[in-house]
């Protein structure tokens, strides 16, 4: 079990509106990449049944067609495993979080409003600026995990602001804040 170093950061409220934040904000889209390993498992699969049915066509034998099946179906669920999609949404205007996952026009979406949405939680497993983190949205029900990113602190910050929530910091056992002015945890004075 390990055991975290929680900070919390709190966002600034504008008290007045100036005419650059007066303009709509634009929608933040995240997409995951798509899974290789499945995807190179699947292609794998599809070219040894490929190699088993070539030499079984060639020979005139009916195990042939079993191969020839078992490509096509590893074929179709390699191409489907690169289209995967998995996606969330932060749409400001709408005041929800849309989080897709599917295939093309097949693909189950959920909605959540900002106000189920009661932090984001940053977590971070090692120094320095591209090490290992994860983001989530803390909700009522369950937290939602964004998508990998290469800069974990500016999207969390981006996030917890645009949802205007609190940012919460979590650093793996270990692990120590870098000592910049924007990881310091918030004075409670």
């Amino acid at each position: 079990m390990a055991f975290y170093d929680i900070s919390v950061v709190t966002t600034a409220r504008l008290v007045e509106a100036d005419p650059v934040s007066s303009r709509p904000a634009r929608d933040l889209i995240f997409r995951s990449p798509p899974n290789w390993t499945a995807v190179i498992f699947f292609a794998t699969l599809a070219l040894l049944h490929t190699c088993i049915c070539v030499p079984a066509f060639f020979h005139g034998r009916w195990e042939g067609y079993m191969s020839l099946t078992f490509a096509l179906i590893f074929t179709t669920v390699s191409i489907l495993s690169l289209r995967f999609v998995n996606e969330m949404a932060v749409l400001p205007i709408e005041r929800q979080v849309r989080v897709r996952t599917g295939v093309g026009r097949f693909n189950y979406e959920r909605r959540i409003p900002f106000t189920a949405i009661r932090g984001v939680r940053l977590t971070l497993y090692a120094n320095g600026p591209r090490a290992e983190s994860r983001i989530e949205l803390l909700c009522t029900g369950d937290d939602l995990e964004c998508p990998p990113t290469t800069v974990p602190r500016e999207e969390a910050l981006c996030l917890a602001m645009t949802m205007n929530v609190p940012l919460i910091k979590a650093f793996a056992e270990g692990v120590h804040p870098t000592g910049r002015a924007f990881d310091e945890p918030a004075s409670l004075n």
